[in-house]
């Protein structure tokens, strides 16, 4: 027996472990481990690295180590470790990393190969400067990974510009340091290239190998016969073109290439090593761009044409925007105007309100335009990268909304329409900004043309309420422009009706406009009216008798107006009949009507069971009925009460006997009592009667 349950325990336990899915680590659970190297088993020396794992310490520190060095160090965000590290400088081969726990001396390990990398990099000079024709050029070569303390060889191949494509070689040793790193310098054009004659006299791109056949690395240089790609008015060009006939005459053109205007022509004769030598100072009239020079021989030519492009880009000249509250101005177009070049430049400054144009050394006369309407000119001389403000005459337009009572008026809806003339067109154009008063009750129009007339139209629930108060001619040139609208104020009459139409004399009526949050209260007088004078707007009005809200509505106030108001709940007769569980009216019973926030009323039923309020506001009423001196022994019902009505309560519980109330289950009794009396005796009676 005990040998077939520990059979089937056997079985159950294997067929759940198939049955249940596997489940996920829980994070703090899964020990210390590595779930990711990137890049994956091997890398370079210097190259990134990104670890991703688990140690046991939630914000615990941890520490990676690369073989014998530490490369890594910090707190766990939770449980898990997400590092970058640099592999450092050491020889080739299978390293191990190491992902350690600090607090609990505890650590997983990855392996991880260096292998080696091979490196070359020609040395060039700082843009914009150029190597020129005959220079000499510095290659440094690097190998890492290596083994240590070990000779390498490297063949380094420079290929002269295309459509030359002529190789020259040369190899090198170089020797491994402890870490594994070997470095060498290379100078090209040397005597030990191969084949013989290397040079660097022709203008173009040269590419350089390490083992060419390989491709272990490459990069490039250029080489010109000009000292710089870029230069500014006044700034002088060298020029050095090597690789020409001895004493060979020449012509050295430069062309602008925007327009292909030719804006120097003069011959030149090579030296009788074939070096052709000049200087051409860039003219002060010279316009922004690019330009081509080439040296054309008058006889024999070159295996590569000397063509080459530069430009004279400018200098980066800033430029900030202010309008006359010494405010920046974003979106304005500033043309500056080169007095020599008679070019001209654009730009527009951004949000910032600054604006940014290249521009050349000279004078120059800048402009700024609003919508196309010039409203600043300043004259300024260039020497270099600077900055200048720029003036204009725009204002501020702020807008003040007020009642008559000076009470500033948020949420207002604000319409500003203008028409202007464009400066160089003269074209009639408008426009037009639409806008809010915030909780100051103002609305501000930033950097707007003066001179100009303005319409501006200010507006509660789609009502315009200043149209014969609505220009403003001629803004006028200062920081700000202030302009005070006053919203109108309305003449109203008010009078207070209750159900059945009569006037209700002294009720506090209260008015509270919805946007602008004005407050106005009154108290009508002997016949129900009141008069008041309120500002344009929508009013949730209110009317109250004795603290008890009789009425709640909202009247609309663009106009001098009068308004009935009714308020139907107000003054409504209620009759209440109570009757026994015979339907009989029952007198003398207390009748109680509570509202929750209109108060409370009570009568007694008179004879007829009746009984009759005059005056009580509708609403949700509850009537609460009970005998007197019975107070805990009650009838009650709720209901909604909006016209006179007669409402009957059943006191189930009593039957009226003439002037008094017995409770029906006595009575019952009682009945049933005298039943079984009467029985009793009839059955007596006929037993001695037999």
């Amino acid at each position: 027996m005990k040998k077939r349950i520990a059979i089937s325990t056997v079985l159950i336990l294997m067929v759940t472990s198939f049955l249940l899915p596997s489940l996920p680590l829980v994070q703090g659970q899964g020990g210390v481990n590595i779930y990711l190297v990137s890049p994956q088993g091997q890398g370079v020396v210097a190259q990134n690295v990104n670890l991703q794992g688990t140690i046991d310490t939630s914000d615990g520190k941890y520490e990676i180590w690369f073989g014998d060095k530490l490369v890594a160090s910090n707190n766990s965000k939770g449980y898990n470790v997400n590092a970058n590290f640099t592999i450092p400088e050491m020889p080739g081969g299978t390293y191990t990393i190491t992902l350690r726990d600090v607090a609990k001396n505890v650590n997983t390990t990855q392996n991880f190969n260096i292998i080696p990398a091979y490196y070359i990099k020609a040395i060039k000079p700082p843009s914009p400067v150029l190597l020129q024709h005959g220079n000499f050029v510095v290659l440094n070569v690097t190998l890492t990974g290596g083994q240590p303390n070990t000779q390498y060889y490297a063949n380094i191949t420079v290929m002269l510009p295309t459509p030359l494509n002529t190789s020259y070689s040369k190899l090198i040793t170089l020797t491994s340091t402890s870490q594994g790193t070997a470095q060498a310098q290379v100078t090209y054009p040397a005597t030990d290239f191969q084949p013989s004659g290397s040079l660097t006299n022709y203008t173009g791109v040269y590419q350089v190998y390490f083992n060419e056949t390989q491709k272990l690395a490459t990069d490039q240089f250029f080489v010109g016969f000009i000292n710089s790609s870029e230069y500014h008015r006044d700034q002088t060009i060298m020029i050095r073109a090597v690789g020409y006939q001895p004493n060979e005459a020449a012509t050295i053109t430069i062309t602008y290439t925007k327009t292909n205007r030719e804006v120097h022509f003069v011959d030149a004769f090579a030296s009788s090593d074939g070096v052709i030598s000049a200087t051409w100072t860039v003219p002060p009239e010279a316009p922004i761009g690019e330009y081509n020079i080439t040296i054309t021989p008058r006889n024999a030519s070159k295996l590569v044409l000397d063509s080459q492009l530069f430009s004279v880009p400018g200098y980066p000249i800033e430029f900030k925007i202010l309008n006359l509250a010494g405010e920046l101005v974003p979106q304005i177009m500033v043309e500056a105007a080169d007095q020599v070049s008679n070019e001209k430049f654009n730009g527009t400054s951004g949000d910032e309100g600054i604006a940014i144009l290249n521009l050349e050394k000279g004078n120059h006369i800048v402009s700024a335009f609003w919508n196309e309407v010039q409203v600043g000119k300043i004259n300024i001389t260039v020497t270099g990268a600077s900055s200048f403000n720029l003036p204009c005459e725009l204002t501020n337009l702020k807008i003040i909304v007020k009642d008559k009572n000076g009470n500033l008026l948020p949420f207002v809806n604000i319409v500003i329409t203008y028409q202007y003339i464009t400066t160089k067109e003269s074209l009639s154009k408008t426009g037009s900004v639409s806008g809010q008063t915030g909780l100051s009750g103002s609305f501000t129009l930033s950097s707007t043309l003066t001179g100009i007339s303005y319409t501006i139209n200010a507006s509660l629930y789609g009502k315009v309420f200043n149209r014969g108060n609505n220009t403003v001619n001629i803004l006028t040139t200062q920081p700000i422009s202030q302009v005070i609208i006053i919203c109108p104020s309305q003449t109203i009459s008010l009078t207070i009706f209750d159900y059945s139409k009569t006037a209700i004399s002294n009720a506090r009526i209260e008015m509270f406009e919805a946007t602008t949050g004005l407050f106005y209260g009154v108290v009508a007088d002997n016949t129900g009216t009141a008069t008041l004078e309120v500002t344009f707007g929508k009013y949730k009005t209110r009317i109250y008798t004795d603290n008890v809200l009789l009425y709640e509505t909202v009247i609309d106030v663009f106009s001098d107006a009068e308004h009935d108001i009714y308020c139907k709940l107000c003054n409504i007769q209620l009759k209440v009949i109570v009757v026994d569980y015979f339907g009989q009216p029952i007198p003398n019973v207390n009748v109680l009507l509570r509202s929750l926030d209109k108060g409370s009323w009570s009568a007694t039923t008179q004879a007829d069971g009746t009984a009759t309020f005059s005056n009580i506001i509708g609403g949700n009423i509850q009537i609460i009925i009970y005998p007197t001196g019975l107070e805990n022994v009650y009838e009650t019902l709720t209901d909604q009460i909006t016209e006179p009505a007669t409402i009957q309560i059943k006191m189930a519980k009593y039957v009226r006997l003439g002037p008094f109330l017995c409770e029906s289950n006595i009575l019952a009794t009682c009945i049933m009592i005298l039943a079984v009396i009467i029985l009793f005796v009839v059955l007596e009676v006929y037993r001695k009667k037999k």
